[in-house]
């Protein structure tokens, strides 16, 4: 048995101590996955599990719990969590480790399915190769090369792009209010609850290396007026000894702002950011851009900022009505970009003036 202190809490994986009432309470009315279970179903798991970890407040309440099933060599991981009012103290990573890494199964294959908390488990050599599903590698054994791209802060005199994190919520959805007919085109968040998910996703596509989300901030006031992205990264097959810097090509998309932020000369320096990093640190060969083809706006935006029009991909994409979209399609290469840059340099110009 596996017992441990976590400053006022005990960690225990003692079965017989399992309150399963109290996980049955929070599993069938707070937690958002597997909401299916009755209270049999979830105490009929419990008890077949091959491991649990429970964690126990001073009074010797379950406040937190997690448990396991395997078969000698690969373990799942499920029902984590920990009570709303206990949070905050370290217990979901004092769980995590007491579970995988500090009883029988250390070094074994891991898995589990989740829609949050992807950087808790990132912490203990969790991979993403999707959106719900993580998994670790048998320690000791090597992982396959990936390829993954990043980016810092992207700091501007307009605006400035912060990686994406869960502390934009409350300012990107005050962002979108009143934007309705603005985001005719385009896929943005409506309420809260939506604002959560988008975050989410786009946080596990970033530790999945799919996609590099940011928020995008005023500097004059520190308030978030949207949010932009680099997707769909492309990797090309170089021959042995050639020195990658990032990905050979990439998307910007997913790009909204708040009504407010039209005009402003936000969009544009977004574009000189997104783009100098692109061709500067990544060096990419070209990057993309695609757009409803029905959003003229987006369309004549591109445009004046100096991105060529390709054409147009008929049925490329599912629109935000629900139905196959044509994209119109843009890109700049690297041949383009110095020219690109002056332009965008030029027209960053004109918002100076007074």
């Amino acid at each position: 048995m596996t017992r441990m202190n976590a400053g006022d809490y005990e960690l225990d994986d003692d079965p017989s101590r399992v309150d399963a009432d109290a996980a049955v309470a929070f599993l069938t009315t707070e937690a958002y996955w597997a909401r299916w279970r009755g209270a049999q179903d979830i105490k009929d798991q419990i008890a077949a599990a091959w491991r649990v970890v429970g964690v126990y407040d001073r009074a010797g309440a379950m406040v937190g719990f997690a448990r396991a099933w395997g078969d000698g060599g690969n373990a799942y991981l499920c029902d984590v969590y920990v009570l709303p009012e206990h949070r905050g103290a370290g217990l979901g990573q004092a769980i995590v480790r007491t579970m995988i890494d500090d009883g029988p199964g250390a070094g074994w294959r891991w898995m589990l399915h989740t829609s949050d908390a992807h950087g808790l488990y990132r912490q203990f050599g969790f991979a993403s190769p999707s959106y719900r599903y993580l998994e670790r590698a048998p320690q000791g054994e090597v992982a396959p090369p990936t390829h993954k791209a990043a980016a810092g802060t992207l700091v501007g005199k307009v605006v400035r792009l912060e990686p994406l994190q869960h502390q934009h919520v409350a300012g990107l959805f005050a962002a979108a209010t009143s934007g309705a007919e603005l985001y005719r085109w385009s896929a943005v968040p409506q309420d809260e609850a939506q604002v959560r998910q988008y975050v989410e996703t786009a946080v596990a596509a970033r530790d999945g290396g799919t996609a590099v989300p940011f928020a995008v901030v005023r500097t004059a006031d520190d308030t978030v007026i949207g949010s932009t992205r680099f997707f769909d990264f492309g990797y090309w097959d170089w021959p042995d000894g050639h020195a990658r810097t990032g990905p050979d090509t990439c998307e910007i998309g997913n790009t909204w702002l708040s009504p407010a932020a039209i005009r402003t000369g936000a969009n544009t320096e977004m574009k000189r950011l997104m783009l100098t990093h692109a061709f500067e640190v990544w060096q990419v060969s070209s990057v993309a851009l695609h757009t409803d083809a029905r959003n003229q706006r987006s369309r004549d935006a591109m445009q004046r900022i100096g991105l060529r029009y390709e054409g147009v991909l008929r049925a490329h994409r599912l629109g935000t009505d629900g139905k196959p979209r044509d994209s119109a399609r843009f890109s700049v290469t690297a041949t383009d970009w110095p020219a690109v840059r002056q332009h965008l340099e030029d027209l960053a110009g004109r918002y100076d003036q007074p």
